[in-house]
């Protein structure tokens, strides 16, 4: 399975670093669980970068764990 994900920085305060992919548009995003996110942006109002939601929308995120351990640990 091939896919791109994009790991934003995290800032000195503990937020993340993003930036559009489309424009120069960037935010602090204030969530500690990811470097990866993607937020609807100014510019089109569209998720940017698309391939981050993907990671979490299209169910890339829980492809990546083997269904076994999904299984025993409560993952659903």
């Amino acid at each position: 399975m091939d896919f791109m994900l994009i790991l934003y920085p995290r800032l000195k305060n503990g937020n993340v670093l993003w930036s559009c992919d489309n424009c120069d548009n960037t935010a602090g995003v204030s969530y500690s669980n990811t470097h990866a996110v993607a937020l609807i942006c100014s510019c089109d109002d569209k998720v940017h970068p698309q391939c981050n939601n993907d990671w979490y929308y299209k169910g890339l995120y829980w492809a990546r764990i083997p269904k076994e351990k999904r299984d025993k640990h409560g993952f659903v």
